[in-house]
């Protein structure tokens, strides 16, 4: 059975933040995952493409090391002012002109805890779900 997602959880997700070299990394606001979307959907669509899946990414990097290294930066690289200019909500200019390796560090840092954010509120919202539609429709 899953776990039962709490207010607090929530609650405590929204609140999120954390600072990384003097950037605040937090979960997007609504205007923030709208802008974000076509950037993510875009690489998802190129790693669909070449093969690339979550479940074999560390498999890519055993086998082919730097090559599948290259490869995914190839990808994200033209995507990762904007994404990170987005969520930090600083300008395309100041994103870059940052280090690759601090930004890829920002970017999965805000991938990460976007996930856990938006997997929180949904938990949430299925768990309310039963209160909206009512016993009446439970068998």
């Amino acid at each position: 059975m899953p776990e039962q997602i709490t207010d607090s959880q929530v609650l405590s997700s929204y609140l999120a933040e954390e600072q990384i070299n003097g950037f605040t990394v937090k979960p997007w606001t609504i205007k923030q995952l709208l802008l974000v979307m076509p950037i993510l959907d875009a690489l998802v669509q190129e790693f669909k493409t070449q093969g690339v899946t979550l479940d074999n990414l560390g498999e890519l990097f055993e086998s082919q090391g730097l090559a599948a290294a290259k490869d995914i930066i190839q990808v994200i690289l033209p995507q990762l002012p904007e994404f990170l200019a987005i969520t930090l909500r600083i300008d395309r200019e100041q994103a870059e002109e940052l280090d690759l390796g601090l930004g890829m560090q920002l970017a999965v840092k805000v991938l990460r805890m976007n996930v856990d954010h938006l997997k929180n509120a949904f938990g949430l919202i299925m768990s309310q779900m039963g209160v909206l539609i009512g016993p009446e429709a439970t068998p």
